[in-house]
């Protein structure tokens, strides 16, 4: 798993090369950024890079004892989710997730229950049993916890507290790499004690070449890259057949927006809620808005994401959406942003839906 298997990132990638090379590897890093562009797998390359026996600039070697064990842990992850899930009787077994890739290589998810994912305080204890032990076969220790903003996810902060004594003061053989899509969800105190590397969403141009390697048409990884908004994961896991069918209902709502009445705005928020993936959907409602925006201003139908629609955008952009498109696509990222912080859905929606129906939601 060498840094260069990453997609993009190169500075990132640059930055950690340098530091193992020239000693200087910080206790815990923060890798913040867009779901989906490759956190998670950088991770874990540069804590296997930590205790490989031959690591150079490119990570760690993939050939040596310890990054065989790690190649063939992550392997059979599926399995050991499984075995997990399977033994997971209440939150006092939720270490379960915490799981050994090597005696010095800990992965940390949070328990896959609920909508909101929570790492909680039986992980963050046995993280701080296992903070202060000495390497068992490698030079060092590493620990990655997956979506760290889920340490602060439940109605008490006391999973993040434990892990906080962990960050302190931990020894120089022990690392920590937490990531997250929400960085502003974690405890000030947290990111404090932290080197934060910021990631940004994967170039268009990037994601179409790794889509095509995969044995994907041009087109449809055009389509993929384009409306996933710069995540590989989203990219790999776009249902074009579902995406189309959710993409017709938002086009409706975009053509009855001007005539939505108190009672046809309920019904529009009600219909955004039950799609299968509201982020997702209100992510489609951007690009809808934006063609109508492009086309508003002029520019040519060789820009729009969504062509196949050009005479219903085209009629839109002639009407009063034409001006407002630009605003509202905005508002829709927002609206999406905020459900990823852990805003209140209805209530996001249906500023979303009042905004969207011209209809002020404070006079």
């Amino acid at each position: 798993m060498a840094f260069d298997s990453v997609l993009g990132h190169e500075r990132i990638r640059a930055l950690l090369s340098r530091a193992i090379a020239g000693g200087r590897v910080p206790h815990a890093l923060l890798f913040a950024g867009p779901e989906g562009v490759g956190k998670r797998t950088l991770a874990l390359a540069f804590a296997s890079a930590l205790l490989c026996d031959q690591r150079g600039p490119a990570g760690p070697c993939g050939a040596c004892r310890h990054c065989t064990r790690v190649a063939r842990s992550l392997s059979g992850l599926d399995e050991l989710r499984a075995g997990a899930e399977k033994g997971y009787r209440g939150p006092d077994d939720a270490a379960l997730y915490d799981f050994r890739l090597h005696p010095d290589l800990v992965l940390v998810e949070p328990p896959a229950r609920g909508r909101r994912p929570e790492i909680l305080s039986a992980q963050a204890d046995d993280i701080a049993r296992e903070t202060f032990k000495a390497p068992f076969e490698a030079r060092a220790r590493a620990f990655v916890i997956d979506d760290a903003h889920a340490l602060c996810a439940g109605t008490t902060v006391t999973a993040a507290n434990a892990l906080l004594k962990s960050l302190e003061e931990p020894p120089g053989h022990t690392h920590f790499v937490l990531v997250t899509s929400q960085p502003q969800s974690l405890l000030p105190t947290i990111r404090s004690r932290c080197q934060t590397l910021a990631f940004g969403a994967l170039p268009t141009a990037g994601l179409v070449e790794k889509l095509r390697g995969e044995g994907m048409s041009e087109s449809e990884a055009r389509l993929r890259a384009a409306l996933c908004g710069g995540s590989l994961g989203a990219a790999r896991a776009f249902d074009e057949d579902a995406w189309r069918g959710a993409r017709e209902g938002l086009v409706s709502l975009l053509e009855a927006g001007p005539r939505l009445d108190p009672a046809g705005r309920l019904k529009a928020a009600e219909m955004l809620k039950e799609l299968d993936d509201v982020r997702s959907g209100l992510g489609t409602l951007r690009t809808l808005l934006r063609d109508v925006a492009v086309i508003h201003a002029g520019a040519g139908t060789s820009l729009l994401l969504n062509p196949d629609l050009t005479p219903r955008l085209q009629a839109m952009a002639a009407g009063p959406l034409g001006p407002r498109a630009a605003g509202l696509a905005q508002a829709a990222a927002e609206a999406r942003d905020a459900l990823a912080g852990y805003a209140h859905e209805q209530l996001t929606l249906d500023v979303f839906v009042e905004r969207f129906a011209a209809q002020p939601v404070l006079s």
